[in-house]
């Protein structure tokens, strides 16, 4: 199992309308003690994020860094849509949570809404949400390498004994080749949470020499041996 931001995000998510007054934006994100607010339409979708920033930079009336809608001539209060930042950093429900990572580190943001079909907006995933798996109990980890093991190479614990202590696990056991005990290895090592891997499994037949080997390979429509460019 690769875990997904689906599996971390936060889904209780405050929400404020295009046209919600700044005044009362303000007072939300002091009273909920949160940074930022996403802007959605009657229908979910999500129109844009109102930030601490953008409130400031209204309230000083700088230069807005990201398009924005234009605020309207006239006396009416400043609303949502017009310092939301637009269009927002989102990511799908069902991306990993290496992409997630990998995007807010390289847009450098802490947290980005996540949107579903037709841009539905359907939670909220942190930095602390992606860094989760990572302060799971070691018996969870040592649970989802034996579930990832038995559903990915039919092999159970009775094979592969696991133990994990404080997040390095350790595989102990006996399997047919060594590319099977390589697998196994690198399973155990994506699971989320797992900081390193022991790999102390025996094999029967090391076929890593044979994958290598240029003998006995065959051109697909000849059965003369084949050789190719360089060998």
């Amino acid at each position: 199992m690769q875990w997904q931001v689906d599996d971390v995000m936060t889904r209780e998510v405050i929400t404020v309308g295009a046209d919600t007054p700044v005044g009362q934006i303000a007072g939300l994100l002091d009273r909920e003690g949160i940074s930022a607010v996403p802007v959605t339409a009657a229908t979910g979708g999500v129109l844009g994020v109102v930030s601490q920033g953008d409130l400031l930079a209204g309230v000083a009336g700088g230069k807005r860094r990201r398009r924005r809608r234009r605020r309207p001539t006239g006396a009416t209060a400043a609303r949502a849509a017009d310092v939301m930042t637009a269009p927002a950093l989102c990511i799908d429900a069902d991306a990993s949570l290496t992409r997630a990572a990998q995007t807010m580190k390289s847009r450098n943001v802490r947290r980005l809404l996540v949107t579903g079909p037709q841009g539905r907006l359907l939670g909220v995933v942190s930095r602390g949400d992606l860094l989760r798996p990572y302060a799971r109990p070691d018996a969870a980890i040592r649970r989802e390498i034996e579930a990832v093991l038995r559903r990915r190479l039919w092999i159970g614990p009775e094979q592969i004994v696991v133990s994990v202590s404080e997040g390095a696990a350790t595989l102990t056991g006996t399997v047919d080749r060594r590319s099977t005990a390589d697998i196994a290895t690198r399973l155990a090592a994506a699971v989320p949470g797992v900081t390193d891997v022991a790999d102390r499994i025996v094999h029967d037949f090391d076929d890593a020499e044979l994958a290598r080997s240029t003998v006995g390979r065959t051109h697909p429509f000849s059965a003369e041996p084949f050789h190719p460019a360089g060998d």
